[in-house]
Parts: structure tokens; C-alpha cells; sequence
């Protein structure tokens, strides 16, 4: 993973967007496969080391969010990590599909 910047008011570079933005890509991915896998998985042990997954993805999509500084992306990213905590209470169907449709719209406002 790259490097994020701290929270200086520093604009990126295009070449630090680009790498931000697919820094972002793949975290979207990952978080969507673990949380795919742990709807899945059939152990506690399975799903737990999942959520350890999404928790750090999420993360990664957080600093990336903040640092392309794109005011949609970030707004879109506040709706993913309310549903995130809303599955993380509820893991079921609806919550999966709440946050895969959030993903899909963050992964447009790139």
C-alpha cells in the first residue's frame, strides 16, 4: 500500500490522485470479498478473521477517501462506514446490500 499523506491542506499531485484513487479501487475490492466471504463462512473463527479484513480496508478507504479530497467521495464514504457499522450489529441482508450499493456509488465518484 502507498504511503497517505497526513491531514495537511497540501492538494495532490495527479499522479498522488491517480495512486489514491486506485488505492481506493482495491480497497473497495478487498472489503467487498472479505465481506462477501464472511456472509459464507460458516465458522465464528472464518467470519471474525473477516471482519478483521473489512475493518482494515475500511480504514485504507478512509485515509484514501480524505486524501483525493473529493468532497463526493468523501460524502459517499460517510454513508459507507454508517452501514458498515449498522451490518456489523446486523450482518444480514439488507446491511450486505446497503454496503455493496454504497461501494458502487463511492467507486462512481472517483
Amino acid at each position: 500500500m502507498t504511503e497517505i499523506r497526513g491531514s495537511d491542506n497540501v492538494e495532490p499531485t495527479p499522479r498522488e490522485q491517480r495512486a489514491y484513487a486506485k488505492e481506493y479501487q482495491e480497497g473497495v475490492t478487498l472489503f467487498e470479498k472479505a465481506l462477501h466471504q464472511a456472509q459464507k463462512a460458516q465458522n465464528p473463527y472464518q467470519k471474525e478473521q473477516f471482519q478483521v479484513v473489512m475493518d482494515k480496508a475500511m480504514r485504507v478507504l478512509n485515509q484514501t477517501a480524505r486524501a483525493l479530497k473529493n468532497e463526493n467521495l468523501q460524502k459517499q464514504h460517510e454513508e459507507i462506514e454508517k452501514d458498515y457499522v449498522a451490518y456489523k450489529k446486523h450482518p444480514g441482508k439488507s446491511e450486505v446490500h446497503q454496503l455493496e450499493k454504497d461501494l458502487n456509488q463511492a467507486k462512481k465518484s472517483l
